[in-house]
């Protein structure tokens, strides 16, 4: 078994013990109902993008607007390294995705995944936490100042106070267009490659930009 399974079969083993824990399994995970993949909701959503300073697990700065997501597709998560139940779910979905994304991810797309617990989780910490999940070019790791990832993390509808208590929201977004969709709980893989496909054929198209776009 390679060390990519290995942590996948952990992940499930997580996942299973989660499910036994409570009558109300989705309980266990976030205290509403969430927890499956019958349970995930894709909607269309607005976010405002802030054009702010960021690191990332290699200590680089970017612009998160104009930089990170310039004019690609985006798919966006919530971590912190010392999350024990919902943040390695999380990344091993992304681990999955990045292997289904080939030759897109890092061009077209990009997978990013930012500290609610930047205080913690300086670049080097975030360093090891992406190596642990494999993560290769095209999946970022972000983390700053923590004012200033609380109002990115904000404008996306992803802040919460407790950052212990972070959503289990992924967003997909494509910049040229300014289309968002929030996914709710656990989408899969294969969910979120769907929505990235048909915002890219969208894009490609030209379809025209959104009114209202921040």
């Amino acid at each position: 078994m390679t060390a990519g399974n290995r942590l996948r079969a952990g992940v499930i083993v997580l996942a299973f013990s989660l499910i036994l824990c409570s009558p109300r399994p989705a309980l266990c995970l976030y205290g509403k109902k969430d927890a499956g993949k019958e349970d995930v909701e894709a909607k269309p959503t607005r976010v405002k993008l802030h054009d702010l300073a960021l690191l990332d697990q290699d200590g680089r700065k970017h612009r998160f607007a104009s930089e990170v997501i310039g004019d690609r597709i985006v798919v966006i998560d919530t971590i912190f390294t010392t999350c024990g139940l919902i943040c390695p779910i999380l990344s091993s979905i992304f681990m999955d995705l990045q292997d289904e994304l080939g030759g897109l991810l890092g061009k077209e797309v990009v997978l990013v995944s930012i500290s609610v617990d930047p205080v913690t989780d300086i670049p080097p910490r975030l360093k090891e936490y992406a190596q642990k999940w494999k993560a290769g070019p095209g999946w970022l790791f972000l983390t700053g100042e923590k004012r200033t990832v609380d109002r990115v993390l904000d404008g996306l509808g992803l802040y919460a106070a407790d950052y212990t208590a972070h959503p289990s929201m992924i967003l997909v977004g494509d910049g040229r267009s300014g289309t968002w969709t929030r996914f709710y709980g656990f989408a899969s893989p294969g969910q979120l490659k769907e929505k990235i496909l048909e915002m890219r054929a969208r894009s490609r198209k030209g379809a025209p930009k959104e009114k209202g776009r921040p």
